[in-house]
């Protein structure tokens, strides 16, 4: 499997995990994301893999923009760490 790919569905993961989405849903998610935002796929799956890790540094600028615009507020929830 590519890095690429793996970051890919790490990102799924990430969105199935806090919108409680199928793998579809989250991988449709991710690429209007990256189109809108104009982000190469990968770059913003990978983006979004470093966000949720709670590692706020992104190399690339755009991505990291993008995902604070369309997940921001589910990364940085107390919600998030519940388990209930």
């Amino acid at each position: 499997m590519t890095p690429g790919r793996q970051s890919l569905d790490t990102a799924e993961g990430v969105l199935i995990a806090l919108r409680h989405c199928t793998v579809d849903e989250a991988f449709r998610e991710i690429i209007r994301a990256a189109q809108q935002h104009q982000v190469p796929l990968f770059t913003l799956a990978d983006a979004l893999v470093t966000a949720a890790s709670g590692n706020a540094e992104c190399p690339n600028s755009a991505a990291r923009s993008a995902v604070i615009a369309e997940w921001g507020a589910l990364l940085t929830t107390p919600e998030r760490f519940s388990f209930g």
